[in-house]
């Protein structure tokens, strides 16, 4: 998944804002304090996403002047992110946080009269993901998880919430409502006057009131990334809620000739006419027949009941080069191995028809795909499951070319899906690294969700261990990696050039009918820098935040990517895309859009990373205990 930027980057330090008409207005105020000293408060995500992260949260008193100034180049200067302390995780949890005698932040001048110098700084409460064991966020992509003013999705404006001011003297001006658009610092917002100091101004009465007690309470509020619950609705009315908003926020309707007339014309009278919660189900995941997108996911109990959990044993099977589907899996004591079905036997047919047409017409029913090998690999994982109970016949040809058709009946058996979704390796630490024999090293990075606080930490000592062993190049094994946190990739991938890189731009809605841009993506320099040759290994399942981290190192031509195909072709922004519709369907699309700096093309999406070597894909080398890719990318690094 990849972070929206919230309050993004770059260092300004004194501006002025043009003057806010409205003139002065009398604010209330709480408290008889010289000020707050301490602020305490809570949070809660609903976010589906983030409760899966491993990773460790901080809290962080985070200057607002980007917001201010809707500039989505700023970042907090380091020096101005004083942080606090946090019981709890990354799902919900309290926090406290002292207030330093004198901010950091930029000076800002609300009053527009050239005469005063800026005097006010300006700033949230915010909590973060720790992924670099630090205590200020460094990376230019890196965006609080919920903060104490809410940011409209559609728009990027504060509308509630509570922020902190710090003023120099007494009488500087500050706003002091909404105004009539309802957002914040806006040119209709009336003004206030502050004391000195510390103040909280809560943003919920008009005009603002300014607390001065000396602790204070402020939540966090969920904005960005906040779950969209439609669950309590009528079916119609939710289909109606979300694809009114689906068609406003899925940022690469054009880029994939999206025809919502003809999507709403077909699902809505299904919608309509179900009559049991599958059927609903059924209807909504239609949407991935016209948003071929592997971000676009749903997850139904009933849709799984009905048809992914009964299965015959055949863990995994495989679509070669030459298109046959070879069975490289066959888990024991089920239905295919008391047939006799061994690995490496061959799909003929299935029910009667042949098996690449019987493939090509399986339905997929826990995600979309964004490329033509991503909807390949997820179909030859679904395509033999179905009913508990129910018979399946299916024809194979073995080893010595003899076919033989046998009739299974599905039982419980979920190794399908699991290991089309799981690596093998899944219990191995998700950053491994050797030397190999010849020479050469390798580092397995196995995603960038898992192990987030410390995935950064493990990389450096990897790479710094084969740096100091005389490394002749470095492979890095990015297969099966399906993404995480975009940040963690960037500090990872910086290590490898010399200093950043930007990668692309980021766009989202604007509530207006467009999208606009939002801030950009780049790696990070970090120690301890290679400057040697690089390989990196791909395949279908190196998704989003994986296949960003492979672009990247195709930047500069900085290193040779290898695998048996493309990447995955799916890097939308999903934070702000989570769904729940009734019948507790959860479904996510995404909302954001990552374009080339130069030019404004969509990266990646529908496309992948394209191996510079390709590796071609047999029974034969299905069946192999060698790892052909790996020895690919040891001969190219040789080769050099």
């Amino acid at each position: 998944m990849h972070r929206r930027v919230m309050l993004p980057l770059a260092l300004i330090m004194a501006l002025s804002i043009a003057v806010l008409p409205g003139g002065i207005v009398p604010s209330s105020a709480q408290g008889t304090g010289t000020g707050p000293r301490t602020i305490t408060g809570s949070y809660t995500l609903t976010n589906p996403i983030y409760p899966l992260i491993g990773a460790d949260v901080d809290v962080v008193l985070y200057e607002l002047t980007g917001n201010v100034l809707f500039d989505y180049n700023f970042y907090p200067p380091v020096e101005g992110q004083v942080s606090g302390q946090i019981a709890g995780n990354i799902a919900s949890g309290n926090y406290t946080l002292t207030l330093p005698e004198t901010p950091q932040g930029t000076s800002l001048d609300f009053d527009g009269d050239p005469a005063t110098p800026p005097a006010v700084q300006v700033f949230a409460i915010a909590n973060y993901i720790e992924y670099l064991g630090e205590l200020d966020m460094v990376d230019p992509g890196e965006s609080p998880l919920v903060a104490s003013v809410y940011i409209d999705p559609l728009g990027y404006a504060i509308t509630h919430g509570t922020v902190l001011v710090w003023s120099a003297q007494d009488g500087e001006a500050f706003p002091g409502s909404l105004g009539p658009d309802g957002a914040l610092f806006t040119s209709d917002d009336t003004l206030l006057t502050l004391p000195a100091g510390w103040s909280v101004i809560d943003l919920s009465s008009d005009p603002f009131t300014i607390i001065r007690d000396e602790t204070v309470d402020m939540p966090l509020l969920e904005s960005l990334g906040e779950l969209k619950n439609y669950s309590a609705e009528d079916p119609v009315t939710a289909w109606n809620m979300l694809f009114e908003r689906i068609r406003e926020t899925y940022p690469m309707a054009e880029d994939k000739n999206i025809d919502w007339d003809a999507l709403y014309a077909d699902i809505t009278p299904r919608v309509e006419a179900a009559e049991s919660t599958l059927d609903y189900h059924l209807a909504i995941a239609r949407l991935g027949a016209y948003i071929p997108d592997g971000h676009l996911s749903y997850f139904s109990v009933d849709v799984a009941q009905a048809f992914l959990l009964g299965g015959v044993g055949i863990g995994q099977m495989v679509v070669t080069d030459d298109k046959e589907i070879v069975i490289t899996n066959i888990q024991p004591g089920l239905p295919a191995e008391a047939a006799g079905i061994v690995e490496g036997d061959v799909l003929v047919e299935v029910d009667g028809t042949p098996a690449l047409r019987f493939l090509e017409q399986t339905p997929l029913l826990i995600a979309s795909a964004s490329t033509p090998h991503s909807v390949t690999y997820w179909r030859a994982a679904t395509m033999l499951l179905g009913p508990i109970g129910s018979r399946v016949e299916i024809t194979v040809r073995q080893a010595n070319g003899a076919e033989r058709t046998t009739t299974l009946v599905r039982e419980p058996d979920v190794s399908a899906l699991m290991l089309a979704a799981t690596p093998e390796d899944s219990g191995a630490r998700v950053i491994e690294g050797r030397l190999l024999d010849s020479g050469v090293g390798y580092i397995a990075v196995r995603d960038f969700a898992a192990d987030v606080s410390l995935a950064d930490a493990w990389f450096e000592q990897e790479l710094q261990a084969l740096i100091d062993a005389g490394a002749t190049g470095i492979i890095l094994d990015l297969r099966f990696n399906t993404g995480g946190l975009v940040d963690l990739a960037m500090a990872i991938a910086g290590r490898f050039f010399p200093e950043p890189v930007r990668i692309g731009d980021l766009y989202y809605a604007d509530g207006d009918g467009g999208f606009a841009y939002r801030g950009y993506i780049e790696t990070l320099a970090y120690a301890p820098y290679y400057d040697g040759p690089v390989v990196v290994l791909v395949d279908e399942m190196t998704t989003s935040a994986g296949e960003l981290f492979a672009y990247s190192m195709t930047l500069d031509d900085r290193a040779i990517v290898v695998g048996h195909t493309p990447t995955n072709g799916s890097t939308g922004e999903i934070s702000d895309g989570q769904y729940v519709l009734p019948g507790d369907l959860s479904l996510q699309i995404p909302t954001g859009r990552i374009a080339d700096p130069d030019g404004g093309a969509t990266l990646i999406e529908g496309t992948g990373v394209q191996p510079d070597i390709v590796v071609p894909r047999t029974r034969a080398s299905l069946l192999s205990p060698a790892d052909e890719v790996l020895e690919a990318a040891e001969a190219a690094l040789l080769a050099q």
